[in-house]
């Protein structure tokens, strides 16, 4: 039996569910065991199917590329959504948070970390009530004020206390709190969805060392590379199932390089064999067919019975026949040697930006900023810089300290409190959501209209199929589309309207991909001939953009350097 306690988007899943002959006699500790796993979509179409896998007490990266069901798969993990077809067999109780926390209405961070039930009966008792079941429930609980403020403190929450109402946090405090319930739950497991998306660097890293110290088994899926390579085992799920690496995500990477390497060198010894073997069958069948021509002709000239010439024609065709079907089985199986060496590879997603036009000459000033003061955060100190040429700047801070209404200022959407803000090229913002240069209402070709692009469609096309935007997604609206899939469509009304931008302003732009997109972002980008300011916590990211400067907020304000 499953028994699920909802907390303000955290799920709780306590119990075993299976037949009990699945379960070892007297076990301990976590497991998670997935038998035959199907998932189908509403069309009957399978998102996955015949998953088998067993998690135990270990820490587990679960990867793969948008779309895959990697959420689906957790959620199925933890029993709020039912397989189709199999089973999960669960041992021990797990503890699921999701990727975006919607807290309830008037609950408060107590309740948003799962201890809502202590607080209250602490409260009760308190005020004098022992009633049935309250001490019970304090058993070894006692002390629970005092470790949710330690841990708040500890996560860098100190300003938040136990009955703060949970609806005025950030997403990034929600994303904590949930995090530090997760960790206080005494659970045996945890399965957490994106953990890092709404966290600054310095959360991450709380988020780094409390998974590292953590005894349990967790399954974290994850576009973090920092976050995974602290893990004991990667986990991909792709078309054709579940597939695991013993190690962290940089040795997994090597290994699936490694594998596409191989399958690609597969790929090309099956085309070649493929062509050689077609060759030489053509070469067969053209020496049956002239054969077979001499013989026809042989046998009319021969003085021979009308009887004997019939059966000879009979057998020369049925000959004929024969070796048609036997190079038809051939070619059949040549062809389904390169196909299944084809199914082993995996496309990656292409990305690449091509608009010369947004080339910046060196010396060109880009931007400038004298004694700027943003309107948010208020007491800001005014800011002074001068970035010239093909510049590529990062912008770091925790949440809350004014990245991206600095990059508001920049793209002229909001106007410094005093001083002066000039930018002296073309420039384009894609925030978070890439809502500002694509509107939800509009597919990528229809605003590419409204900007008035020189290309001609046909170019344009190729372009955004370059891109990694085919014909499914061009006339999607922007609203339907995934965030990966806005995102690049954001850089194409960027590149590719009447005015190209010299200057990308990014909020972000990671938040949203799976590993193998932003590794193709990270190529698309460094080859990008225009000025970069790039606001995010990934640093790996950061690292691959080949920067110029950093712009970080410090306690004694905006930090400039040269990298």
């Amino acid at each position: 039996m499953v028994d699920f306690k909802e907390n303000s988007g955290a799920v709780l899943l306590a119990g075993s569910c299976g037949d009990a002959a699945d379960m070892a006699p007297n076990a301990t500790g976590l497991s998670v065991s997935l038998r035959h796993l199907t998932i189908l979509l509403p069309d009957g179409r399978a998102l996955f199917s015949d998953l088998n896998e067993t998690f135990h007490a270990e820490r587990v990266g679960l990867v793969g590329r948008n779309g895959a069901g990697k959420s689906v798969l957790a959620r199925t993990m933890v029993g709020l959504v039912t397989p189709d077809t199999g089973r999960v067999v669960r041992r021990g109780t797990i503890l699921y948070v999701p990727q975006t926390i919607v807290p309830a209405a008037q609950s408060t961070v107590a309740q948003l970390a799962g201890l809502g039930p202590v607080f209250d009966a602490l409260a009760r008792v308190e005020a004098g009530d022992v009633g049935e079941g309250l001490l019970d429930l304090l058993e070894g609980q006692w002390d629970a004020p005092v470790k949710l403020q330690q841990a708040l403190d500890d996560s860098g929450l100190a300003h938040l206390r136990p009955r703060h109402l949970a609806a005025a946090l950030s997403g990034g405090e929600l994303t904590r709190v949930a995090l530090i319930g997760a960790f206080l739950s005494g659970a045996d497991g945890l399965v957490l969805d994106e953990p890092t998306n709404h966290l600054d660097r310095a959360a991450r890293l709380w988020l780094h060392a409390r998974l590292a110290q953590w005894q349990g088994g967790a399954v974290v899926i994850s576009h973090d590379r920092e976050l995974l390579d602290g893990m004991d085992r990667m986990v991909e799920l792709n078309a054709t199932g579940l597939h695991s690496y013993g190690g962290n995500y940089t040795l997994y990477r090597t290994q699936r390089d490694a594998q596409a390497v191989a399958a690609q060198m597969a790929l090309q010894h099956a085309r070649a064999e493929r062509n050689t073997a077609l060759r030489a069958l053509r070469r067969q069948h053209d020496a049956v067919q002239q054969r077979a021509a001499r013989n026809n002709k042989a046998a009319k000239q021969a003085n021979l019975p009308g009887i004997y010439k019939s059966r000879l024609k009979d057998g020369a065709q049925a000959y004929c026949g024969r070796e048609q079907m036997r190079q038809q089985a051939s070619k059949s199986a040549l062809q389904d040697a390169v196909r299944q060496a084809a199914e082993r590879t995996e496309d990656a997603p292409a990305l690449a930006l091509m608009l010369p036009a947004t080339a910046v000459a060196p010396g060109k000033r880009v931007v400038t900023l004298q004694d700027a003061v943003p309107p948010f955060p208020v007491d800001t100190p005014p800011l002074s810089l001068t970035l010239a040429g093909p510049a590529r700047l990062a912008i770091k801070g925790p949440n809350g300290s004014g990245k991206t209404s600095l990059l508001k200022m920049l793209a002229g959407r909001l106007a410094p409190v005093s001083g002066a803000c000039q930018v002296g090229v073309e420039c384009a913002w894609l925030d978070q959501h890439s809502s500002r240069l694509l509107p939800a209402g509009l597919s990528v070709l229809e605003r590419l209209g409204e900007l008035r692009t020189p290309l001609p469609e046909g170019q344009l096309r190729s372009h955004l199929s370059c891109l990694g935007l085919g014909a499914a997604q061009v006339h999607r609206k922007s609203g339907a589309l995934s965030g990966g899939e806005r995102l690049k469509a954001a850089l194409a009304c960027a590149l590719w309207g009447e005015r190209a931008a010299q200057l990308l302003l990014l909020d972000e732009p990671t938040n949203h991909l799976d590993l193998d997109s932003i590794a193709a972002l990270e190529q698309a980008l460094s080859g990008y001939p225009g000025a970069l300011i790039v606001v995010s916590h990934d640093e790996r990211f950061l690292d691959a953009l080949d920067l110029t400067h950093t712009l970080e907020h410090t306690s004694q304000g905006w930090r400039l350097e040269s990298v």
